[in-house]
């Protein structure tokens, strides 16, 4: 007998099911069978029996699938149904791959166009993985024949076409035929014989009866055999019906504009239907619905509505919306919202960061209004859980990351469900990136990647701050990639011959360092790192031994071997460079169940040929790519997770992220060789949108509070307006219709979680930290332009070197923000670069010449240091390194010998100001001064070199000051020279002494006594007077030019992150310390001469 049960509510169903097993029991010694789709629905009806009965136990939760297996064996005998299905994907991979790998296969005259597709490759490697792919996608297909189309698998059997095409049908029924020879029983001919079965005689080993929970969607022969299994044992099926009506005939606007055009208005009037929401969104449960319907079957409902829940309140706008569902009504247009009616809340953002940021403050707002709702009465779904995962992680500050002490507001507890262990679990990311070892240029950032991760610290004893030391010393030897001259050539084809900037080389520099002297020397062609000693040996001795340990696998994992035999192997690679963490067991376990499983499948398709690496890695990155539907679901806590079907599960709180046009409902591309995609769609068939579609609607209906709806409305880059999900779209024009439209809740987040209006409204942000840089943000113009309050206490330095107080002014906001405030903006480059380099940059030419000019001024021969920097690893690895050191070491010899530095000794001056003592330094010995640099001028280094020359005048020298230096332009080198004229000592203490008082200015506040800045407005300025021309057009024109700066460099005062964070509108000329530039800097750029020499 077959007895139908449906509802609208899921935990009405649930209650009648308890009651089932309570009233009826059966036997103590045979578990109750309960059919359902998905690990979650099990999850949660077994709590929700466990609160009912007390206990939920003694009961299994086969899928309809397995059931019907299991069925077939004990209705045909388990003599001729072997327990497991040959016919399950994961076998069925295997044993389309030993047939399209078999001569016999390739005699035939179907196979010539399936074999083109993988004999066209010249790799042998690339053909096995190619022609794997074909058996993944054909396991794929013929899965879906075998559900939604057994009628052609039949044809195929008998030789006959299914669809009468020439093409793919062909060779696809050559496979299936061959398939059926190595076995007849398929789960399609089992099907057909189970059923002959029992119309036959009634059969004996079947369950008392069978209870179907909560499935939406059934294939008609599913449907068939659970029709002709009821007239011999009880099937009791559940499920969700949104409509107490007979809404079977109903259809989506879709289809009945289709009705309006080929069979006119009459037509149209008498099938348009009351309740747009159950024709535009129920398709796949109406098919269900409409199967059902044709059984014969007596049916128990359990219909509810929230009218009679709460007789003497009015409905909100939600209950309103269910209620008319419900009765399959239309929506009404007396509606009118009481009061606040939050029941429903659309959000609209810029972001998916802004769309989670909107919904933690939104569940602390309901959990505020109403105690009752708690964490685990919320679920929020998204279409991708996993591009929302990373930032729920950061916004709700999840157990394991992060959190500020005493965060405001508290921390809402939350799991995330339904994610791929290659994107949740480091350790499985990181033991399938080492199967591709063989193929890695071993670049230095990825080796240490693998150091990052607990497990492999731990295997190796290791510690962060021991990774901190490496990455120190591999900076300083310049390892960049591959593990030595043999493989950086078999990388490149042979291009690179040469070992620097590989593993072994550097490695070697820092063990040869070790036995050297304390500075770095040229042993052997090698240039030592000596920064290894002490205990500091052990832990290099291990990087050697991860690195060394690593390149064997890398040459092992290249042996094709039997899935038995890379079972043992990959388990071996794995405990070898990994040890076991107590919070990460399940993902070592899972590493060996999904390498063991690997073995097992393929013994059960009698496969024993051996696979290539990239065969074994296709087949664990597809195992670890998808989601793990049976964790982290309904753990007590809010559950974020993916939209299932089969998952219409009640909440008090329903939120939906990501509702976005073209995201939801999704879209499934089929595979090119699925010959369903090239026929009409049949009634039962799959389909992701109809899925999607109905997933809406159930989510409608379970919601029995809130229902919370979230969408990127507008772009973050221009903010133009974007298109909600055609389902929102639906949904907010029923709304419109009948159910006060108006004055639905709906709220715009700004673009900027520190958005004034973000702390405004009826659902104000929770956040203290983003409202106090709001406040700060607001408030910080006004405080700016009133000259805020210089800070009181400043720690100053008693003594500067003449170069770190001209830095102070070279970027005076950065100098304050990171001297005063401790605060830092800009990251620093990394450390580690993957590529070595191919030019030299502006900073290693600097250091280099540097060097070669000060070896020139004391006269010492150059080839010492040019081979030094030629085995440093700081330049290209190629011929045109020689030429350009010699080019170098002859500017460098040149500028020297200008200077006359030979002659002169290097000597300091200091003067001692109110607070601090300047040190200046420069060559004496001649008529004037002497300094060099080897890098072009600069408003900087002239500054610098102004200020050492008062140092000395201000100490009675009553020289001059020449600063030599090199200016480049295309790899050619000039001579120049910037000369200053010797000033009394009376004026350079004066001056110094206003120097003085500008930088404790400037240390206090945010001021821009920018050096550039200045030396520019005089300039322009020209001989006008400085009073009348800032009042002019110039002033303004030469202002723009500098807080623009040049075209496509970004180098204007307007893209400096220090300016944009003390003056985020900008900066007008008018709040420019003019004047106090003017007094610094007029005497500098009056008193220096540049020329060529």
């Amino acid at each position: 007998m077959l007895v139908l049960y449906p509802s609208n509510k899921l935990e009405h169903l649930s209650y009648l099911l308890g009651e089932l097993l309570s009233r009826q029991p059966g036997d103590p010694f045979s578990p109750e069978t309960i059919l359902v789709e998905s690990p979650g629905m099990q999850h949660w009806l077994n709590m929700q029996l466990a609160r009912q009965q007390g206990i939920a136990m003694n009961l299994q939760f086969p899928l309809p699938t397995r059931f019907m297996w299991d069925t077939a064996r004990a209705l045909l005998g388990p003599d001729s149904v072997p327990r497991k299905s040959s016919y399950r994907r994961e076998v069925l991979i295997w044993r389309i791959e030993g047939i399209l790998r078999s001569s016999r296969f390739q005699t035939f005259q179907q196979s010539r166009k399936v074999c083109q597709y993988w004999n066209a490759l010249q790799d042998e490697e690339a053909r096995s993985a190619q022609r794997l792919q074909l058996a993944a996608a054909l396991a794929d297909v013929f899965e879906q024949y075998l559900l939604y189309r057994p009628h052609w698998l039949f044809a195929w059997e008998n030789n006959e076409s299914a669809i009468g095409e020439q093409g793919d049908e062909e060779w696809q029924a050559l496979i299936w035929r061959l398939l059926v020879e190595q076995q007849p029983l398929h789960p399609a001919r089992l099907h057909k014989l189970s059923v002959e079965a029992l119309q036959q005689h009634g059969p004996k080993g079947l369950p008392n009866r069978v209870i179907v929970f909560a499935i939406n969607a059934l294939a008609p022969q599913v449907v068939q055999f659970f029709d002709a299994l009821a007239r011999h044992i009880d099937i009791h099926l559940f499920h969700l019906n949104p409509s107490v009506n007979y809404w079977g005939d109903s259809k989506s606007d879709r289809e009945l504009a289709l009705t309006l055009r080929t069979h006119g208005i009459e037509q149209f009037v008498a099938e348009q239907q009351a309740n747009p929401l159950l024709g535009n969104l129920g398709k796949q449960g109406r098919e269900l619905f409409n199967q059902l319907t044709e059984l014969q079957s007596y049916e128990i409902s359990a219909f509810d509505s929230a009218e009679f829940e709460e007789p003497d309140e009015p409905l909100n706008r939600l209950h309103a919306l269910q209620n008319d569902i419900l009765h399959a009504c239309a929506p009404s247009a007396g509606f009118m919202a009481k009061g606040t009616d939050n029941s429903i809340l659309i959000t609209r953002a810029h972001s998916a960061l802004r769309e989670v940021q909107g919904l933690h403050d939104a569940l602390l707002q309901m959990m505020q209004d109403d105690p009752d709702i708690h964490p685990s009465d919320v679920v929020v779904m998204c279409p991708a859980i996993e591009e929302y995962a990373p930032l729920v992680d950061a916004v709700f500050h999840r157990i394991g990351t992060p959190r500020p002490e005493h965060a405001v507001p508290p921390r809402i507890p939350c799991s995330i469900a339904d994610r791929a262990p290659m994107d949740s679990e480091p350790l499985v990311a990181a033991f399938i990136s080492l199967l591709s070892l063989p193929d890695s240029r071993f670049e230095v950032s990825k080796i240490l990647d693998y150091l990052r991760l607990e497990a492999t610290q731990s295997r190796f004893s290791l510690t962060s701050d021991d990774l901190l030391l490496m990455t120190d010393w591999l900076q300083k030897a310049h390892v960049h990639w591959g593990r030595n001259a043999e493989h950086k050539a078999n990388i490149t084809d042979g291009a690179a011959t040469s070992a620097m900037h590989s593993w072994a080389w550097g490695l070697k520099r820092l063990l040869v360092g070790m036995v050297y002297e304390d500075s770095a020397v040229l042993a052997d062609d090698l240039l030592t790192v000596p920064d290894v000693e002490g205990q500091n040996t052990v832990v290099l001795g291990k990087l050697i031994d991860l690195v060394e340990q690593l390149g064997r696998f890398a040459e092992r994992l290249k042996t094709p071997r039997s899935a038995a035999q890379w079972h043992e192997f990959l388990i071996e690679l794995r405990d070898a460079c990994f040890a076991p963490q107590p919070d990460a067991l399940d993902s070592w376990e899972s590493i060996a169940r999904a390498t063991a499983d690997l073995a097992a499948h393929c013994e059960e398709a009698g496969f024993d040929e051996t696979l290539s690496l990239r065969q074994v890695r296709d087949v664990l990155i597809k195992r670890f790519s998808s989601p793990d539907a049976g964790n982290h679901f309904m753990t007590g806590q809010v559950t974020f997770c993916s939209m299932l079907p089969m998952r219409s599960i009640p909440f008090k709180v329903v939120c939906i992220l990501g509702l976005n046009d073209g995201e939801f409902p999704r879209q499934s591309q089929p595979i090119s060789i699925d010959l369903m995609a090239r026929t009409a769609r049949l009634r039962g068939d799959r389909s992701r949108r109809l899925e999607d579609r109905y997933l809406f609607l159930e989510a409608l209906i379970s919601a029995r509070q809130r229902l919370y709806l979230s969408y990127q409305a507008n772009s973050a880059q221009d903010n133009s307006p974007r298109q909600p999900s055609l389902v929102l779209a639906e949904l907010l024009n029923v709304i419109g219709q009948g159910y006060d439209g108006e004055h639905l809740s709906q709220r715009q987040l700004g673009l900027h979680p520190f958005s004034t209006g973000c702390f405004s409204g009826p659902l104000p942000s929770f956040e203290r930290g983003w409202h106090r840089l709001a406040e700060a943000i607001q408030g910080q113009q006004e405080q700016l332009d009133s000259r805020i309050e210089p800070v009181s206490e400043v720690k100053l330095a008693e003594e500067l070197k003449v170069s770190e107080f001209s830095r102070a002014f070279r970027s005076p906001l950065e100098y304050f923000a990171n001297q005063t405030l401790g605060v830092y903006l800009q990251q620093s480059a990394p450390l580690l670069q993957d590529a070595e380099p191919f030019t030299e940059n502006a900073l290693t030419r600097y250091q280099a010449l540097d060097s070669l000019a000060l070896n020139a001024a004391a006269q010492q021969p150059n080839d010492n240091v040019l081979r030094q920097l030629q085995c440093s690893g700081a330049l290209p690895d190629n011929p045109v390194t020689e030429d350009k050191l010699q080019l170098w070491s002859d500017a460098a010899t040149a500028l020297a010998s200008a200077a006359g530095l030979s002659q002169m000794t290097t000597q300091a001056s200091c003067w001692q100001g109110h607070h601090i003592r300047l040190v200046g330094s420069a060559w004496s010995g001649g008529d004037n001064l002497s300094m060099m640099h080897t890098g072009k001028q600069s408003g900087y280094r002239i500054l610098s070199q102004f200020l050492t020359l008062l140092c000395f005048n201000a100490q009675g020298y009553a020289s001059g000051l020449e600063a030599y230096y090199l200016n480049w332009s295309k790899q050619e080198y000039q001579l120049r020279v910037t000369r200053f004229n010797a000033i009394s000592a009376t004026q350079a203490s004066a001056l110094l002494a206003e120097f003085e008082q500008a930088y404790l200015r400037l240390c206090q506040a945010p001021l821009l006594y920018s050096v550039e800045a200045g030396m520019k407005l005089i300039k322009d300025a020209g001989k006008e007077t400085w009073s009348d021309w800032l009042e002019g057009y110039g002033a303004q024109a030469s202002w723009q030019s500098l807080w623009e700066g040049q075209r496509g460099q970004n180098n204007g005062l307007r893209h400096d992150p220090y300016m944009r964070w003390f003056y985020p509108d900008g900066l007008s000329l008018g709040q420019v310390p003019t004047e106090a530039l003017y007094a610094l800097f007029l005497p500098m750029v009056q008193g220096v001469k540049d020329s060529k020499l």
